[in-house]
């Protein structure tokens, strides 16, 4: 008997993404109100995702310039590696990152799945775009 994929699986564009300051409950868009970004979850447990800021702007010429290479790097997130899900609970595995301090860490995620759109929510911790204590919050559709 062949037990069929979670219904996870596929690609999936980000349609929002928030940041809730959990001292202040400010929120903020720190990529911007329109970010872009895939995600792509294999029913062999793999995830691989990138996230670009909205107002992103292209180096002057073929190779960055320090700063231009310092804001490129600023105005984005990128990870590849495993994920598991625990009845509402998605936890990625990163091993591959934008960010090495995010490289062999446990980084658990809420989800909620409803047809063709997937809610997001992380667990309270400091968010490596602002620095402060946030709960990232994102919606995304699946990619037909």
């Amino acid at each position: 008997m062949k037990i069929s994929a979670h219904p996870i699986v596929g690609t999936w564009n980000l349609q929002s993404f928030s940041e809730l300051d959990v001292h202040t409950k400010a929120v903020a868009y720190p990529m911007g109100e329109k970010p872009k970004a895939t995600v792509i979850y294999t029913e062999g447990g793999h995830v691989a995702t990138i996230f670009t800021a909205a107002a992103r702007i292209a180096p002057t010429g073929p190779r960055a310039t320090d700063s231009e290479a310092i804001q490129l790097f600023r105005t984005m997130v990128a990870f590849a590696g495993r994920y598991e899900i625990n009845d509402r609970e998605l936890i990625y595995y990163p091993k591959i990152t934008w960010n090495e301090t995010w490289n062999g860490t446990r980084q658990i995620r809420y989800f909620e799945l409803a047809g063709d759109l997937l809610k997001i929510s992380s667990t309270p911790a400091v968010s490596t775009l602002g620095n402060a204590e946030t709960i990232m919050t994102m919606a995304w559709n699946r990619v037909t």
